[in-house]
């Protein structure tokens, strides 16, 4: 088959390599649609150790049974499925304890874990249980289910904020999670939501996707979000960015008593004004990936409640990625979300 293998930084071919055969209990996936993630892009670049070569990356994709393992029932080749991406062990206390999404023994698909590493779905074809197989409803695309995974990390990050129906939020990041955090934000009921990135055409973006209001970083952010608030503050902050500068600069916008929820991981060590968060009695969560969201978001996607396929920006034959990635790495481009596919 054809697969785009990652050799090191920088270093994407589209090449020959063997088709994978399912063993018992697994499922052969013909691969339909792929997004980029933007930790494939930092794996391609050379910074991150969950990209070890050689390795084929994809953890965000959909396609149709190609064939069945020894012992699967319950699907057939041609039908339209989604994976989740995560295999987690299901013995560890982790996993007893309803934290799945932080097994220390988990592989996830195109990525190279504690476990080891695992063919992902920048391929003809890939790999999953059958216990992972999502199936898709008809009248979603596989260029949406695609996307159900990254979804699944904002909509994770929104369960944990609990009731917030009519509460005011900002939203640091318009990238694909900061996008699909708003839309869940806006679901849950959310009545003023200020999306602050760099970028306007991604604050554009961000207002289609259920922004009421976008601010460009580049201005006074703190006095923006003062006006926009009367001068109270937001109730939340979600920060899909993940630097000193957006934690900090949500430190100082958050209200009184209000929420950080922290999920961007750009910097993995940082200074915040923590003196500054405690006074304001501020509450500090954290979210990480998903458990069982990746079935609720398709779900949600399926009723409608979500239009994830607007932030898709461009969708190009898998044999562009070595130019498109390279393309992205060069940090002038402004795709949003960049879907790989198959004929």
């Amino acid at each position: 088959m054809k697969a785009l293998v990652y050799h090191g930084p920088r270093d994407l071919k589209y090449e020959e390599i063997p088709t994978p055969v399912p063993k018992k209990g697994e499922v052969l996936v013909k691969v339909r649609a792929v997004s980029i993630c933007g930790s494939d892009l930092s794996g391609y670049k050379g910074g991150s150790a969950m990209r070890i070569a050689p390795l084929v990356m994809g953890h965000e994709f959909s396609g149709e049974i190609a064939a069945l393992g020894e012992g699967v029932s319950g699907m057939k080749p041609g039908d339209r499925v989604g994976v989740v991406t995560n295999l987690y062990c299901g013995k560890c206390q982790d996993c007893k304890d309803g934290l799945q999404n932080v097994c220390d023994n988990r592989y996830i698909i195109g990525t190279t874990m504690k476990a080891g590493g695992y063919n992902g779905a920048m391929a003809d074809y890939v790999i999953a249980p059958a216990e992972k197989i999502m199936s898709l409803p008809g009248h979603v695309s596989f260029n949406e289910c695609a996307l159900v995974e990254p979804l699944s990390i904002s909509l994770r990050a929104t369960k944990h904020l609990g009731d917030i129906k009519g509460k005011t939020a900002a939203v640091f990041g318009s990238g694909p999670i900061g996008l699909m955090a708003i839309m869940c934000l806006k679901s849950f009921g959310v009545s003023k939501i200020i999306a602050i990135d760099v970028l306007d055409n991604r604050l554009a973006m961000a207002k289609q996707c259920g922004a009421t209001d976008g601010v460009n970083s580049n201005g006074d952010v703190p006095a923006e979000v003062r006006k926009l608030t009367g001068g109270l503050g937001v109730d939340i902050v979600f920060d899909a960015a993940g630097v000193p500068a957006t934690v900090n600069t949500g430190i100082e916008i958050v209200r009184n008593g209000g929420t950080m929820m922290l999920v961007g991981m750009a910097s993995p060590k940082m200074e915040i004004e923590y003196k500054h968060a405690v006074v304001k009695e501020l509450k500090l969560l954290t979210s990480y990936m998903y458990t069982t969201e990746m079935r609720e978001g398709l779900q949600m996607i399926a009723d409608g409640k979500l239009d994830v396929k607007r932030m898709i920006t461009s969708v190009l034959p898998m044999s562009d990625g070595p130019r498109i990635f390279e393309e992205l790495a060069g940090g002038k481009s402004n795709e949003i979300k960049v879907v790989l596919t198959n004929d």
